[in-house]
């Protein structure tokens, strides 16, 4: 009866939505986002005022978009490089770990995170900066991801198991990493072999599932953005990610605007449901 007066109250939210500033909406349900630079957002202007500039944090990231569509008042925690030991145990750059934002009038929690507990961005960018033939690269340890997915599943039940602790009527939601590169055959900006794209697809396949075990086995929701976003990828015609080769300011491999307004389209898509 609890999460469904907190599905109720959300969903009255979302009836009577208009868009506003986030800090409008002060009065709002608390709402605590945290996770990697995914759900940061660096390289898309511009940064949140006053957010720590180590984070990247974009005011158009996909929790800056579903505060103002709904009218929540949003404590964005999210910080680029972050793993899920940033989460609950030790802060980036002197800052505290972000399950501290999480306090007992929370009421919406949305995380995406574990994508750098694998290496999933760096290895991309590892692999393309060789691929390119340049120097100073460094490698890719496949075994020691390979590993580390032996334990991801349970590093993310953690982060659910404390957000419960500390909130207990706190809806929790794993959001998904967006697709990032095609299934078969790469294209120019994006440079990776067939062996190296069939890798990097096998992490972000294994990284959804991990999210999605995770996700059921604490009986939180999980938002599927990684099918959702096949057909977005890099490569496609309306990308909602950017290449290895960017514009100057733009981050390689990571969400652009039109995939942060999706992403939002789809978290709130699911807290409807």
């Amino acid at each position: 009866m609890r999460r469904r007066g907190v599905v109720l109250s959300l969903l009255a939210l979302i009836v009577t939505a208009v868009s506003v500033p986030t800090a409008a909406a002060a009065d709002g349900t608390k709402y605590v986002a945290m996770g990697s630079s995914f759900a940061a957002g660096p390289g898309i202007p511009s940064l949140q005022p006053g957010s720590p500039s180590v984070c990247a944090r974009s005011d158009h990231n996909y929790p800056s978009v579903l505060a103002a569509q709904l009218g929540l008042a949003l404590t964005d925690v999210s910080c680029s490089g972050a793993t899920t030991a940033n989460i609950l145990d030790s802060g980036q750059a002197g800052l505290p770990p972000q399950i501290q934002a999480v306090t007992p009038d929370t009421r919406l929690v949305t995380a995406t995170i574990g994508g750098n507990d694998v290496n999933y961005i760096g290895s991309l960018n590892t692999y393309s900066c060789q691929t390119s033939g340049r120097t100073g690269c460094g490698t890719v340890d496949q075994n020691a991801i390979n590993a580390t997915f032996g334990v991801l599943q349970s590093r993310l039940e953690n982060v659910a198991n404390a957000v419960r602790q500390r909130a207990p009527q706190a809806k929790m939601v794993f959001v998904e990493y967006l697709s990032i590169v095609p299934t078969a055959v790469a294209c120019d900006g994006v440079p990776l072999t067939r062996e190296q794209l069939a890798f990097e697809h096998s992490i972000a396949l294994r990284l959804a599932d991990s999210t999605r075990a995770a996700a059921l086995s604490t009986g939180s929701t999980v938002v599927e953005v990684t099918p959702a976003s096949r057909g977005h990828d890099a490569c496609s015609a309306t990308p909602w990610v950017e290449k290895y080769t960017v514009p100057s300011g733009r981050t390689p491999y990571h969400p652009n605007e039109a995939g942060m307004n999706a992403v939002a389209r789809l978290v709130r898509t699911a807290l409807t449901r």
